[in-house]
């Protein structure tokens, strides 16, 4: 009897235990998105194969992408200090990639040609005409692959602090899909979601941290928590599916392509010299008081400095 009775207790707490812990995750969930910080009235929607992509479309003028870094806590909130002064000659177009910010978080493995192929279908359709890309961070490896697959579509190709070529050979490895398996679960994996995500967990590697603000941490989480399985694209970028070696491609492209890293990003030298070595015709800018985010750090010098290559 003693032992049923024990048997018994640890059921009850285990299962109070999980419905805490699933209330918790609901919680968080709720108040990270009650605010409502992305939301704008001129949101507009591309239909996609794989999910509805949110972007914005300002100016007037030949056009010009934006592509926000990859990552969950990511959006198109990241052009934020250039959108508007870039959109005074350009049409601009800002998209938050699928997974991120306003757009579709399908459950799904992401991978490199799911975004290339994004990009290309976007210029495609809703564009129409050959395009100035913009990227940041580790969106450079797919921005890539797309121009490769059709260099038709783009115009220049500007790499802001482009992660290293090497990274391409990260590859998922034996308990990628166990631990993407664990991720998936309802209430464990939100929960080590959430905890990833948390607020004082959101990096960010800005040399002028003031730039940070306090409203771009609070988009940031928000981003983070937004539709239906944001945990999918999270799962995906830490087990390394998103990754390619694009060392070839790179090789092959003939369009320009100009790099600009900020001064302070302590692995700048070695990403150019990368690139640099696989494609000598490109260009390369560096940015003063800024690391990896050149754009919301100095967006004046890094505005005028863009304005020479457009």
């Amino acid at each position: 009897m003693k032992k049923y009775l024990k048997i018994l207790t640890a059921m009850m707490v285990s299962s109070s235990a999980l419905i805490g812990v699933s209330l918790l995750n609901k919680i968080m969930s709720v108040h990270a998105v009650s605010k409502n910080l992305l939301e704008k009235d001129d949101i507009r929607e591309f239909e996609w194969r794989f999910g509805n992509i949110k972007y914005r479309k300002q100016g007037h003028g030949n056009p010009i992408l934006l592509v926000h870094s990859l990552d969950v806590a990511s959006s198109s909130e990241e052009w934020f200090k250039i959108v508007d002064e870039l959109s005074e000659s350009y049409t601009v177009y800002s998209i938050d990639l699928l997974g991120c910010g306003l757009s579709e978080k399908p459950f799904m493995t992401y991978t490199n040609h799911i975004f290339a192929q994004l990009i290309c279908d976007f210029i495609k359709v809703v564009i129409g005409k050959r395009t100035t890309v913009i990227s940041s961070g580790n969106s450079s490896s797919f921005v890539i692959s797309a121009c490769d697959n059709d260099n038709t579509l783009f115009e220049k190709i500007i790499l802001i602090s482009p992660e290293k070529l090497s990274n391409g050979y990260l590859i998922p490895g034996k308990r990628a899909r166990t631990y993407k398996a664990i991720l998936s679960t309802s209430i464990i994996g939100n929960l080590l979601y959430n905890i990833a995500v948390f607020r004082l967990n959101i990096k960010n590697d800005f040399y002028r941290k003031e730039k940070f603000t306090k409203e771009m941490l609070a988009k940031c989480y928000e981003a983070a928590h937004r539709g239906l399985s944001p945990k999918s694209l999270y799962s995906s970028l830490v087990c390394f599916y998103t990754k390619k070696n694009i060392k070839f491609e790179l090789s092959q492209i003939d369009n320009s392509i100009i790099i600009f890293e900020g001064k302070y990003n302590k692995d700048a030298s070695n990403i150019i010299k990368e690139y640099m070595k696989v494609n000598p015709a490109i260009e390369t800018i560096i940015v003063d008081d800024s690391k990896k985010y050149p754009h919301i750090e100095n967006e004046e010098e890094f505005l005028n400095d863009l304005n020479i290559y457009l």
